[in-house]
């Protein structure tokens, strides 16, 4: 049963980028609901859930393209979204990760939690992933964690200007107390080691004000929410229930090069009548440089 359905995953990744090859991006209108401020850098958050991508598919690239980020930080991006979002943004887009399972770009890969970037603005410099793990070079599950679990990360440089920013991008474990501690560590021993204006993305599966959250935005990183002009509250994940009360578990730091931040929004659009995600995607839009 397994082998048929591999059979069956790798005939529609083959159809898939057939299409693609024919026919390029679809038609979607970048920027078409609410593009970022004039000299502002607009970074985005958003667990797309590894499920259901048949039922989701088309509009979970609509909504990225109608709020057109600069950089992209996703979770729960398993092989089926991966090969669906590099249908309709591939044309618009640079995808750099790999899977937390096997450590490359394969039916079997696992999550991935990408970083996506404009390729138009920008050029991709360097990149890579790290396992949270006591072994994070190699594929392997770190502590009391369930999953094995990633970072993924970018370095960017503005094809205008020369300008460089890093992205960090995350998903930690949702069981494991332990991987959760040593995980948030290691994202932020990774967000500190540059010397160049960096923004961490994820979902820490912890939430706002709690233990962690606090060891998270102390000693170097901090919260968009909190240093925005214009900022949102309410909780991220909702299980497609809607609503907003609550704390997030997605968030979008920075590190002390980053100090203007325009705008933090947690996106609770609806498409077609359906929730994107059951998570909220967020965005900030800030001066990089």
């Amino acid at each position: 049963m397994n082998e048929a359905l591999t059979v069956v995953r790798n005939y529609i990744a083959l159809i898939i980028s057939a299409i693609v090859a024919l026919f390029g991006c679809a038609n979607l209108n970048m920027g078409g609901v609410s593009n970022a401020e004039p000299g502002t850098v607009r970074v985005m958050s958003f667990n797309i859930r590894c499920g259901e991508f048949e039922d989701r598919g088309e509009i979970v690239p609509r909504l990225i393209a109608d709020y057109h980020p600069d950089s992209l930080g996703l979770q729960e991006c398993t092989y089926d979204w991966f090969s669906y979002l590099r249908l309709f943004l591939h044309k618009d887009y640079g995808f750099v990760g790999v899977g937390r399972d096997t450590g490359d770009r394969s039916v079997k890969c696992g999550e991935m939690s990408l970083v996506l970037y404009r390729k138009d603005k920008y050029n991709l410099v360097d990149s890579g992933t790290f396992w949270l793990s006591e072994t994070p070079d190699e594929v392997s599950l770190g502590w009391d964690g369930a999953c094995n679990r990633i970072c993924t990360w970018v370095v960017l440089e503005n094809k205008e200007t020369g300008e460089k920013y890093a992205h960090v991008n995350t998903h930690l474990d949702h069981v494991g107390p332990l991987a959760r501690q040593n995980g948030v560590e290691l994202v932020k021993e990774k967000a500190l080691s540059y010397d160049i204006p960096t923004v961490v993305t994820g979902d820490f599966n912890f939430s706002k004000g709690s233990e962690l959250y606090n060891s998270l935005v102390t000693g170097g990183l901090t919260d968009t929410q909190d240093m925005a002009e214009y900022t949102m509250t309410g909780k991220t994940y909702h299980g497609y229930n809607g609503g907003s009360e609550g704390e997030p578990i997605d968030f979008i730091c920075v590190n002390s090069q980053i100090t203007d931040v325009k705008t933090y929004k947690i996106i609770r659009d609806m498409y077609d009548g359906k929730y994107t995600s059951d998570h909220y995607p967020i965005f900030s839009d800030m001066v990089i440089g």
